[in-house]
């Protein structure tokens, strides 16, 4: 009967042991998780601040095309006013011609 018990004994024992052996391995794992889900969160982190970035530097290049787009407006309508203006010119040239 001793020998019953103790045998008993060793295998708890033995499954205790090896209980504590996957424990440990476990909490090894999480801690790995951890490290790396502080990583990650910082990788975000850095995501985010680049994405503010570029949205900022989007923004000053859209106004920068706004204002080219009502430049090129303006020179546009500038350019006909010459074209109008040269067109009487000539037509004037013309007159003045046909008079002498």
């Amino acid at each position: 009967m001793e020998d019953k018990v103790l045998d008993i004994l060793e295998r708890l024992e033995l499954r205790f042991t090896s209980m504590e052996n996957k424990i440990d391995g476990i909490e090894t794992k999480i801690s790995g998780i951890e490290e790396d889900v502080k990583v990650l969160k910082q990788d975000v982190k850095e995501l985010k601040e680049g994405q503010e970035r570029i949205e900022r530097r989007l923004e000053s290049v859209h106004e920068q095309a706004e204002r080219t787009a009502e430049d090129v407006t303006s020179i546009k309508k500038d350019i006909n006013n010459v074209e109008m203006i040269t067109s009487k010119n000539w037509y004037d040239i013309a007159k003045i011609k046909a008079i002498k």
